[in-house]
């Protein structure tokens, strides 16, 4: 798994970021995806789509997937705190 830290205000590299994903898409290399967007007010958007190949399991294998996303989130904070 890979977890990266983009400023929305990079479009570039956002622009670059979803390219890649879509390409990894097309090419069947990706089985699941998850989105979570927070707009100014504090709404949620949230997608999701899987490969049907995942059957019943889609929901537990993201749900599995944005645990582990979380957590990486909290250990590079806790990081920045330590060394800032």
């Amino acid at each position: 798994m890979s977890a990266r830290v983009i400023p929305l205000d990079d479009t570039a590299r956002l622009g670059t970021l979803f390219t890649e994903l879509l390409e990894r898409v097309d090419a069947g290399t990706v089985r699941a995806v998850a989105f979570v967007a927070v707009d100014a007010s504090g709404g949620l958007q949230v997608e999701w789509g899987a490969a049907r190949g995942l059957g019943v399991h889609a929901g537990s294998v993201l749900r599995g997937a944005v645990a582990y996303l979380g957590a990486r989130m909290d250990a590079e904070a806790l990081e920045g705190e330590r060394a800032g």
